[in-house]
């Protein structure tokens, strides 16, 4: 009984104090076989056994987390950002984005789109495009961001059913009801039973709700991800006046620098910026940007915007 109210107490104390992660975690593939977040969710993505990040979450009806509706039109400037779980950007007030500093520096009435999931790889970002063509036609900016090492090793997207049956299912639900379990489970108190119930197969990133990106280039596949990202244009086209790689250059194959300008393909350089700057760009405990990172790479699409107006 003592154990039961313990626990109990707990539960409660989590709750109150929100300490734990809520991150949305319904899932579905839709017609393209796209894999987005449920519309609708609402809540806070928390870091840290004392909330050392608290962001406020919210998924539009495109299954995005994104503080607009996705409705494109012939007559007014829209920019799109694309790409994983940077442009997703849980760890940042989704009334705060990226794209929605990008609409307050440029302050003319621009609106930003952000189709952004954490996971998404260079396949799944051509794919989206292809597939909403409608959308991106009218959109006269797209922002693609990537990160070399890790976004050019497929060349076809094959959606993970499996993954989302299991995001649905009842154990799953009640599991993710009981909130002391998720915080438990987010600052590793399960992580040494992991461990000796995995043994050698035990993989932290597997149990982390962001994934680390790494800070070094390895030039043993540089040749293989640029010929599978000739295979992706070959596959989906590439609108050479629309689309804009977004990327750190200092993380970034020379190899893969060099054919875009060959072949004429649009790139911003943000990790030049990043480099000038004499506060921290990144969380330290993710690697993803924090407010002041995204402030920069803001600055750095809103520039270009104002630079290639009426172009």
């Amino acid at each position: 009984m003592y154990i039961f109210l313990i626990l109990l107490c707990l539960e409660g104390l989590v709750r109150l104090f929100h300490l734990y992660n809520d991150v949305p975690l319904h899932l579905y593939i839709d017609e393209y076989d796209i894999q987005k977040t449920v519309p609708g969710q609402t809540g806070f993505s928390v870091t840290g056994n004392r909330r050392q990040n608290f962001a406020e979450f919210r998924i539009n009806n495109f299954g995005y987390n994104s503080y607009r509706e996705f409705i494109p039109t012939a007559n007014e400037v829209e920019i799109a950002l694309i790409g994983d779980s940077f442009i997703e950007g849980f760890n940042q007030h989704f009334y705060d984005s990226t794209g929605k500093k990008v609409e307050n520096y440029l302050n003319d009435g621009t609106k930003v789109f952000e189709y952004g999931r954490g996971g998404y790889d260079m396949a799944d970002q051509f794919h989206i495009i292809k597939s909403y063509k409608d959308q991106f036609d009218l959109i006269d900016y797209v922002f693609i961001y990537m990160k070399f090492e890790n976004d050019l090793k497929r060349t076809e997207i094959k959606p993970d059913h499996r993954l989302v049956n299991l995001k649905h299912s009842f154990k799953f639900k009640i599991k993710r009801q009981i909130r002391l379990l998720k915080y438990a489970n987010a600052i590793g108190l399960f992580d040494a039973f992991r461990r000796f119930w995995y043994g050698s197969n035990f993989n932290e990133e597997t149990f982390d709700t962001f994934i680390s990106s790494s800070d070094s280039i390895s030039d043993k596949f540089d040749a293989e991800y640029l010929d599978n990202f000739k295979t992706l244009v070959k596959t989906y086209g590439f609108n050479k006046e629309k689309n804009v790689f977004l990327f750190d250059k200092r993380k970034t194959s020379p190899l893969f620098v060099e054919h875009c300008e060959k072949m004429g393909y649009k790139y911003l350089d943000f990790g030049a910026v990043f480099e000038k700057s004499s506060r921290p760009t990144d969380l330290i405990y993710d690697r993803h940007w924090n407010n002041h990172g995204r402030e920069i790479v803001a600055s750095v699409i809103a520039d270009y915007v104002k630079n290639n107006a009426g172009k």
